[in-house]
Parts: C-alpha cells; structure tokens; sequence
C-alpha cells in the first residue's frame, strides 16, 4: 500500500463557457504548468464546469413556479422559481429543514436542493443557475477519452460535486460520474488482532472528498485537481448507478 498521496491543484484554467472543450483545456493548463499526467492518476473534476461547458444552466426568469413550488417557498423562505427547478430536477422531494431542500435527484442521488447551484456561474442579478450534468459518467468518459489520445496514458476521471447531507451541517465533496474506476473496493483483510475484517470503501467518494480541501467553494478558481499514488481499481465499464442505493 502507498503511504504517500499527492493532490495537486491544476492553475490557469479559465471561466468555463458553453461548449469549450474541457479535456483540451485542463491538458493544456498541466501542460503550461509542467504538471506531468502519468499512467494511472486520477483527475477530479467539478461538476459545475461539466455543466456550464454541456449549457446545462437554467435562467430563473424563465421559471413560472406551480402551486407546489409556492408552497415550497412558502415554507422554505427560498425563492418560488428556484424551488420549482428543485421540483423540475428531482424525483421527489423528501422533506425539508428550515431552508433546507432535500431531494432524489432524477440520476439517483440523494442531496439537498436537487444539485442546483446559484455559486460561480455569473452575477447574482441574472438569475442563472447550473443544474447536474445530465450523464456525468459520459462526460467523465469523454475527458478520459480525450487524454488518453493526447497522452497515451490510462487515467481515471471522477466528476465531484458538493453535497449536503440530510443528518449533519455542511457539505462534503462526493463524486457523481466516474470513468476508468471502480466505484468501490472490497477488501477481506484481518484487522491487528487477527480477526477477518469486510471491506466495502467507497474510493470514488473519498478521492473527491480530497480534492475538495484544494478546489473550494468559492473563489479558489481550481475546477481541476489531479491526484498522484491513489490505489484503485481499474474498471473500463465504470457506472456509478452500481453503488447507488433505491430510496
């Protein structure tokens, strides 16, 4: 087992806009900042530059809010349109705390607020919101892709978002599309006493949650980290609706 973990923030990426391609754009970054991308690194991607290079963004003025989501606002105190994209995004909604949504996102994911975020996506006053990728393994398969016929290097790729949790305060970096990589890695080990010990570690989950202290919530402006020394399983069919659990 390796003892050492690097994860390093990839600079002088720039704002993301509708249909830049991505794959070419974090390369080149690594590339003017002799960040070598070796066999077997993982890339850790944020989703929120995902969807805005995939024009998955929503302008709340063009929301007209349904009884539901007025009554959702209504107890919620968050803004009607924005409640009905919540609506919109999600397969239900599975109650609420104070001003917190929390809901099934259409892909499977429990979260708050659907996964729809106002942060980083343009000046509060247009109103524009980002919405989850609509196959963030694809587009994780397609960064991956991508490197590879630039690198000739296999790597994984996990897209990460930040998700609250519905039983504690704050959120934590989680990933929602992986390439290249098992979602999980079970282990039959004995622990320091001898005893048999079952494993089932979610590695995807724990390497975004990694990236997450570098890339930030808010000005950091590190959409990209790469990590180097990370143990993994490779898995060419990689699908993260394999560990998600029906609720």
């Amino acid at each position: 087992m390796n003892n050492e973990l690097r994860i390093i923030a990839i600079p002088s990426i720039p704002l993301i806009k509708k249909d830049d391609k991505l794959g070419e754009i974090i390369l080149n970054a690594c590339r003017k900042n002799k960040i070598e991308i070796d066999e077997n690194d993982v890339l850790v991607i944020v989703q929120k530059v995902i969807s805005k290079a995939e024009g998955a963004t929503v302008n709340l003025n063009d929301i007209k809010p349904s009884s539901e989501a007025i009554e959702l606002s209504r107890k919620t105190g968050r803004d009607a349109e924005l409640c009905q994209v919540y609506i919109d995004e999600s397969r239900r909604i599975l109650g609420t705390k104070g001003k917190v949504i929390i809901t099934e996102h259409k892909l499977g994911y429990i979260c708050t607020s659907a996964g729809v975020d106002r942060s980083n996506v343009g000046p509060r006053d247009e109103r524009i919101v980002s919405l989850l990728p609509k196959n963030p393994d694809k587009s994780a398969r397609d960064i991956r892709e991508y490197i590879k016929k630039q690198t000739d290097n296999k790597i994984a790729v996990i897209i990460s978002d930040s998700f609250g949790k519905p039983d504690r305060e704050g959120c934590i970096g989680v990933a929602i599309g992986i390439a290249g990589i098992a979602p999980i890695e079970i282990q039959q080990k004995k622990d320091l006493f001898g005893n048999e010990k079952n494993n089932t570690i979610a590695r995807i989950d724990e390497l975004a949650a990694a990236a997450s202290i570098l890339v930030g919530q808010s000005d950091e402006k590190f959409p990209a980290v790469l990590i180097k020394g990370a143990e993994y399983t490779i898995d060419e069919q990689a699908d993260i609706k394999k560990i998600l659990i029906p609720q």
